[in-house]
Parts: structure tokens; sequence; C-alpha cells
């Protein structure tokens, strides 16, 4: 190995080893902040060490306020949601792949526009609707726009990974006596693991994570999420930054342990569903 090439590659592995420092520093401050108190962090500043580890924040913050009937509420939103994200996208996905109808390139071209929507610009009339249909303040509010809004990527993402599956094999199932139903359920849907997985983590996350629309469309606190939950530890004046920090880690426990699991499965899906067409 020559010197100018012993070089190079040092000079890569410094910036890698930057850049890993710079992504993880944000995740280790906020851990950090979650095993001090505010004695602490106002003599010795935010970003020294913890004196001494205070875990008995982590337990802490279940009797804090109404944090468990946060969680409850992300955890059953995410659920409602993924599942119905799950089946109508299949239900969806599969006749634009398979079966011939009129209007077919239509209904995919306003699937392709949904993609295009961005939340703000509908977060007014989406508002207005609830209201006048006597959801607004309820948990419905929460469900409803957020599976409406992960359909066009989710049929867009299933739909390119079924066109890769042969037609033949469907074909060969028709003449069986298969209807579609049992080709979706018995034939599709056991191949569509890869994208499956990158669908239900992105949803899940998405959902898990999404702070505007319970911002802007729940007023009663026992219907609040986490992200909107976390306001509970500030004041006008003040500010809990230990247990904020301490929620944030619990409530973003979930989505990493997922992500981190499901790793290969979701970069596989999303490079399949990415290139088939």
């Amino acid at each position: 190995m020559t010197r100018s090439l012993l070089i190079r590659r040092l000079l890569v592995y410094i910036i890698m080893i930057c850049t890993v420092l710079l992504t993880f520093s944000p995740f280790l401050l906020v851990i950090s902040t979650s095993l001090k108190t505010m004695n602490e962090i106002n003599i010795h500043g935010p970003l020294a060490l913890p004196q001494i580890f205070h875990w008995d924040n982590y337990s802490r913050i279940w009797e804090v306020g109404n944090f468990v009937t946060y969680y409850k509420n992300s955890v059953m939103v995410t659920v409602v949601v993924v599942t119905f994200v799950v089946l109508l996208s299949l239900l969806g996905a599969y006749p634009l792949a398979y079966m011939k109808f009129k209007g077919k390139g239509i209904f995919f071209l306003v699937v392709l526009w949904g993609l295009t929507v961005p939340l703000d610009l509908i977060i007014i009339p989406l508002f207005n609707n609830l209201k006048s249909m006597g959801l607004l303040n309820t948990i419905w509010s929460l469900i409803l726009p957020q599976i409406a809004m992960n359909i066009p990527f989710s049929i867009f993402l299933l739909r390119g990974f079924m066109k890769d599956i042969p037609y033949a094999l469907l074909e060969s199932a028709r003449i069986d006596g298969s209807t579609e139903v049992k080709n979706l359920y018995y034939i599709i849907m056991p191949m569509l693991y890869p994208p499956m997985v990158s669908l239900i983590v992105f949803t899940a996350i998405g959902t898990w994570n999404n702070f505007m629309l319970p911002t802007i469309l729940i007023q009663n606190d026992q219907l609040r999420t986490l992200p909107v939950g976390l306001n509970y530890f500030q004041t006008k004046f003040t500010m809990d930054y230990p247990m904020i920090a301490t929620a944030a880690v619990v409530s973003a426990l979930p989505a990493a342990i997922a992500y981190i699991v499901f790793q290969r499965n979701i970069i596989s899906g999303v490079m399949v569903g990415a290139l088939k067409e």
C-alpha cells in the first residue's frame, strides 16, 4: 500500500468517524439529559455528563401527568392507521397491477396526484370538514386523515412490487378455480414481505411522530398523543428538561427499535418498489 493511498483511506475514516459522532451526538445529549436533574443542569450546564445516573426518571415519567394516556392514544392511533392502510392499499394496488378496467390509468394518476398534496395545503378544509361531520376533537379526527394521507404512497409502493410477480402465476391459479381474493391472500401477500415491512414501519413511524394533526384537531387532553403530550412538561416560564428528555427517549424507543430490527427489509422493500413499474 502506497503512502498516498494510506493517507486517503485515513482521511475517509476520519470523515466517517466525524459524521457518526455528529449524527449520534444529539441522541447522546438527550439520553444524558434524561439521567439528570434540573439542579445538575443549572449547576454543571446541559452538556456535562450526569454526576449521578437518575434512572428513576424513567419510572417517574409514567406517574407524571397524563403520560400513560398519551402513550395509549399513540399506540391505538398507530395500530388502527397501520391496519387500515395495509388492508386498503393491498385492495387498491392489486387491481391497478393485474386487472383491466376502464379508467385504470386515470385512477392511478389520481393516486400519484395524492403524493403531491402536502398536509399544509389541506389542513384548513380538513378542519372544516371534520367539524361539519362532528368528528373534530375525537380520536377519529387523527385516524381517518392519516389513513387517507398514507394510501397514495402505499398503493404506489405495493403496485410497483406486484408488477414484478409473473402474471402467468395468477392465470394458472385462475384456471385451477382460484378467485381474485384467494390470489391476493395465498399468492401475492406471501411474496410481499419486504415491501410490506417497509410500508408498516414507515406508516407506523409517521403516525407515531405526527405533531400537526393532534395539535390542530384535538383540544381534549385525554385524546392527545405523545408528540403533543410532551408540552405538559413545560410551562410559560419554566421547562423540566430531564422529564422532557426522558419522555422523548421513551416515545422514540418503539420507532427506533422497529427501524433497527427491520432495517434490511425496509431498504430492500423500498428499492424494489422504486425500481419496478
